[in-house]
């Protein structure tokens, strides 16, 4: 049995008396499928995006007592601008 061709302007060519095998799944199968993952990635995202403005309204941005010491500038040469306050 020969398979389809596409020709040079990508359109394919099927030969004579080619049949296309038949799918493993129902088309309602395959739209459940279809609609759970749309479901899926639905949820992801909304329940990312929920707990990402949760965490960002509910924590104090000004407050930066969590963060490493401030450093200073250099003060010249062998100034020291590593030194943590």
């Amino acid at each position: 049995m020969e398979l389809p061709r596409v020709d040079a302007i990508g359109i394919v060519r099927y030969p004579p008396g080619y049949q296309p095998s038949e799918r493993p799944r129902s088309p309602v199968l395959r739209l459940v499928a279809a609609v759970l993952l749309m479901v899926f990635l639905v949820v992801v995202v909304a329940t990312t995006a929920i707990s990402l403005g949760r965490y960002c309204l509910t924590s104090d941005g000004a407050d930066t007592s969590a963060l490493p010491g401030q450093r200073t500038p250099a003060t010249g040469p062998g100034g020291g601008g590593d030194e943590v306050q």
